[in-house]
């Protein structure tokens, strides 16, 4: 029903394309539609049957109406980009929270293995040993499945029993090397922040700001 609408729409306010071909379009049209009703006022019903088609009849008409629009839909665009900042941004929070508590968990585990280590505990090399078997079971499975050692029947077990032995072996890996991977994942978050929040600020500000 709005279709109608958005030439006139783009026209007027070209930055508003990315959204409303993008993955939430259906509301950015209902957005700029609302706009476009405001605008026209009695002038035109957009619910109505051709009421889309007596609109855009109107603004074209209408300088005054269509120096309106404009600015409105330019409004409309800074909000939307604005919610969309704040949407990606409260996503990068969530994922920097996620990483913070892994890394948390892992440092525990070390530092309780590091304590037990102080007092000269058997406990201390309990993480060393559970590594040392879980990544040797998963080679030699791994080593048996590919090469064939194994019988039609025992194979589909081995392949179960590899994919289950790989995660294991995943988790070992996250346990030994988790801080230099989570430092990396954390450093690619914040630069990814740091990149969304300066394609937020309007170009003619950040010129400005570079003659001051």
């Amino acid at each position: 029903m709005f279709a109608v609408l958005i030439p006139l729409v783009l026209s007027l306010a070209p930055q508003l394309a990315s959204m409303i071909f993008g993955s939430k379009g259906a509301d950015a049209t209902a957005k700029a539609a609302s706009v476009v009703q405001t605008v026209v006022g009695a002038a035109a019903d957009l619910s109505a049957p051709g009421g889309a088609a007596a609109a855009v009849a109107h603004i074209q008409a209408n300088e005054q109406a269509s120096a309106d629009l404009a600015a409105k839909l330019a409004e409309l665009h800074l909000q939307m980009q604005k919610d969309q900042d704040e949407a990606t941004e409260a996503l990068q929070r969530d994922a920097l929270d996620d990483l913070k508590a892994r890394l948390a968990d892992t440092g525990s585990a070390r530092e309780m293995a590091t304590e037990l280590a102080k007092t000269h505990s058997g406990l201390a090399y309990g993480s060393v040993i559970v590594s040392v078997v879980i990544v040797a079971a998963f080679g030699a499975t791994t080593f048996a499945v590919l090469t064939g050692h194994l019988s039609a029947s025992d194979a589909q077990f081995g392949s179960v029993l590899v994919g289950t032995l790989a995660a294991m072996a995943t988790q070992v890996a996250n346990y030994w090397l988790g801080s230099s991977q989570g430092s990396s994942a954390k450093n690619v978050l914040l630069a990814n922040a740091q990149n969304n929040l300066a394609t937020s600020i309007p170009g003619h500000l950040m010129k400005t700001g570079g003659k001051n």
